[in-house]
């Protein structure tokens, strides 16, 4: 008898997790779908040399952050966006985000980027030498002035 009482209760926290579930399923569809329109925009904005569309991206990335926190592609789109908008102190604030999602190369590389964008040349070094520790093949993409200080290490 104690078993049939407790199919009601069981079910309807079964159903609960199940509807909480699909609520951050479609939470997180919707911040890649920002995310996969933001890149688009952003790359024939790049090839048409215009940066107009730029901060209407970036308010759609916060927007997207807020769906799926845990997404570390959206820190990095935000921090791109930024830096192509030479605000360094934003995209460094947006990489340093994604790196406590998760540590990747080409976040450390960005990263590196933004520091030397900001005058921060010591900080830059660094992170573009662990962008290079994670991943050796990354040396083309370092800007010279950086790449030769790696290759003596």
């Amino acid at each position: 008898m104690k078993g049939r009482l407790l199919v009601g209760p069981l079910l309807l926290l079964l159903g609960l997790a199940l509807l909480a579930q699909t609520v951050r399923w479609q939470n997180r569809m919707t911040a890649s779908r920002v995310l996969r329109s933001v890149e688009t925009v952003t790359m024939a904005a790049v090839r048409a040399r215009r940066a107009d569309p730029l901060p209407a991206n970036i308010d759609l990335l916060r927007r997207a952050a807020e769906r799926d926190p845990l997404e570390v592609g959206i820190p990095i789109a935000r921090g791109s966006q930024h830096l192509l908008l030479g605000q360094s102190q934003a995209a460094i604030d947006a990489y340093e985000e994604a790196l406590r999602l998760e540590p990747r190369p080409e976040v450390y590389l960005n990263l590196g980027r933004a520091y030397d964008l900001a005058g921060r040349s010591e900080d830059a070094a660094h992170a573009f030498a662990l962008a290079l520790r994670i991943d050796p093949r990354l040396l083309p993409q370092v800007p010279p002035a950086y790449r030769a200080t790696e290759e003596t290490r």
